[in-house]
């Protein structure tokens, strides 16, 4: 992977094998035929720069240089930001510039950029100097946005010719709650690249992580579980991985679902929940169960007869 993308992205290309994933994939070749604007849409975090990596890799323009900025940066001072990318590269030649330009969260983009961005995309010239001559720019735009660029661009707020002209060529990613296939995978990917990268030999996955990470609803992501793994891996002991350092789990939820009630029947509860814990980290198995339990095995059998707790329901594949 280039420098440049380095500073952007971990991932060298989409994991997973979902239906929706495999789609994308078969669709990248065709993206990167054309020369016409990619729109790639998705909810934050997920993984649209990466895509545009992907067609760029995939086009006649992957040895041209690449632009990448964002609606912020454009906002501020249009002509200065696209100088300035610019001039990072050693590209220029009198024939004119060539490359591709990524613009991201362009749902951000005021109305006078998105103005100056119309003119850019439909004339092709840049003047790089107050008084130079106009330059040939011949840029394939790739945007990146939420959906919320198309009510946007409905309601008037975005220019619905901006839009229509950006979205010639569009893909929508899934969320990953939309996508639990994938979500192992990526736990997995994110997993082996951070031991990697501190040196640390890879632990296997409890079946209480699995456990959780399926449940959870990942807002933020294919960002978020890159978060949340690096997390558990800094502050996990080596060899092991800790439910507690996943992000996401709130200690405090399990003591606010204890009611008021008789003292007995609390600390059933609480002894009920953890026996599952820790048979949900060793996958049903009740010998190891016991031993981080400090309890002879037989002895937590009889619990888990009491509290009517089946190892079964925590053995992989049961969920």
């Amino acid at each position: 992977m280039s420098k440049l993308w380095e500073e952007y992205l971990i991932q060298e290309d989409l994991i997973g094998h979902s239906p929706a994933i495999y789609q994308i994939r078969r669709s990248i070749p065709i993206l990167a035929k054309g020369d016409q604007p990619v729109l790639i849409t998705g909810e934050p975090g997920t993984e649209k720069l990466l895509i545009a990596k992907l067609v760029i890799d995939n086009s006649a323009r992957k040895k041209a240089p690449v632009f990448i900025t964002d609606a912020a940066k454009l906002n501020k001072t249009f002509d200065q930001e696209i100088q300035s990318l610019l001039q990072q590269q050693e590209h220029s030649s009198d024939d004119g510039l060539r490359g591709t330009l990524i613009v991201q969260n362009l749902e951000y983009l005021d109305r006078e950029s998105q103005a100056r961005l119309m003119s850019f995309a439909q004339g092709g010239y840049l003047q790089l100097q107050p008084h130079a001559e106009p330059m040939a720019a011949e840029f394939r735009i790739i945007s990146t946005a939420t959906s919320k660029l198309q009510e946007y661009a409905k309601d008037g707020i975005f220019s619905s010719e901006l839009y229509l002209t950006l979205s010639a060529m569009t893909v929508k990613l899934p969320a990953l709650r939309e996508r639990k296939q994938d979500i192992v995978a990526f736990f997995e990917f994110y997993l082996d690249y951070f031991c990697r990268k501190i040196g640390r030999p890879v632990p296997p996955m409890p079946f209480e992580i699995f456990h959780q990470i399926l449940k959870y609803s990942w807002p933020g992501n294919v960002k978020e579980m890159e978060n949340a793994v690096r997390s558990v891996v800094v502050s996990s002991p080596e060899g092991m991985l800790l439910m507690e350092a996943l992000p996401f789990v709130d200690e405090a939820e399990k003591f606010q679902r204890v009611e008021l009630q008789s003292l007995n029947r609390a600390v059933a509860q609480l002894e009920k929940e953890m026996i599952e814990r820790a048979l949900r980290r060793f996958a049903g198995n009740q010998s190891r169960a016991a031993q981080v339990l400090h309890l002879s095995e037989p002895n937590l059998r009889f619990k888990m007869k009491k509290l009517g707790i089946r190892k079964e329901e925590f053995i992989m594949g049961n969920e």
